[in-house]
């Protein structure tokens, strides 16, 4: 299952950063924990497409309005609510990191889950200097990048800041994505992880088309052999809220 694969009990905050797959992670997850008879929050710290969460009771509320008791209060065992500052057009706005600290305090039974930056739905991404934008009670920070960018050149339409991918893994625009671009994209400094808190895991979604095995393995292989704090990594397939698990590499 996908939370024993992750390494964590479904209470708390966690963080999902990266591009290619955070939406169909964060509704597989709060999929799980609901049926594990958790209280669940979708929020975020940046903006949504109103379609990515839908199906979940909406709460509109700033934190300065309502207070974040009342949040807490709405949250209900087996129940997926989602909760943002307001609407504009076909997005919904996230709230502060600080609301969401308050919330996880007064609700410490809830798995909250944070989209913490946005990609245009963009296959991989390196963050600007002010994303991700973390809250500071996350204890989980989850890193997603997609396999299906392999073999794809470095473009706009799959490259979120196209400029900052291509200075990390020392590539021009045009090149084609290897599975080192996306080891660099998960270990660098000003990658995937910047600002992470908690325990660091990275996901590799999009293992469908054959060969994502040996690329994983090497992805992981790099992971471990840099040093870094990620603790492990998951490899998944499927999207929405059937993402399933194919492989889990301990570092």
């Amino acid at each position: 299952m996908l939370w024993s694969a992750l390494g964590f009990e479904p209470a708390g905050v966690f963080a999902c950063v990266g591009a290619g797959g955070k939406t169909s992670l964060i509704q597989s997850l709060a999929a799980e924990a609901v049926r594990k008879e958790r209280p669940v929050l979708v929020t975020a710290t940046t903006k949504m497409f109103y379609d990515q969460i839908a199906g979940y009771r909406l709460l509109l509320s700033p934190v300065d309005t309502e207070g974040t008791g009342t949040i807490a209060l709405n949250l209900q065992p087996g129940e997926t609510a989602a909760w943002f500052a307001g609407q504009e057009g076909s997005k919904v706005v996230g709230v502060s990191p600080q609301g969401i600290d308050k919330v996880a305090a007064s609700a410490p039974n809830a798995c909250i889950l944070v989209e913490a930056d946005g990609a245009r739905r963009c296959l991989i991404k390196a963050p600007a200097v002010h994303e991700p934008v973390i809250p500071d009670s996350t204890v989980m920070t989850i890193g997603v990048l997609n396999l299906t960018s392999l073999g794809r050149p470095l473009t706009e339409d799959n490259t979120h800041r196209l400029e900052l991918v291509t200075k990390i893994v020392g590539k021009q625009a045009g090149a084609i994505i290897e599975w080192q671009d996306l080891a660099k994209l998960a270990i660098h400094r000003h990658g995937i992880f910047q600002h992470a808190r908690g325990t660091k895991v990275l996901l590799l979604s999009g293992a469908a088309k054959s060969g994502w095995e040996i690329a994983a393995r090497q992805v992981a292989g790099y992971v471990k052999i840099a040093g870094t704090a990620i603790e492990r990594v998951v490899i998944t397939a499927g999207f929405g809220n059937s993402m399933q698990v194919n492989e889990v590499y301990l570092l």
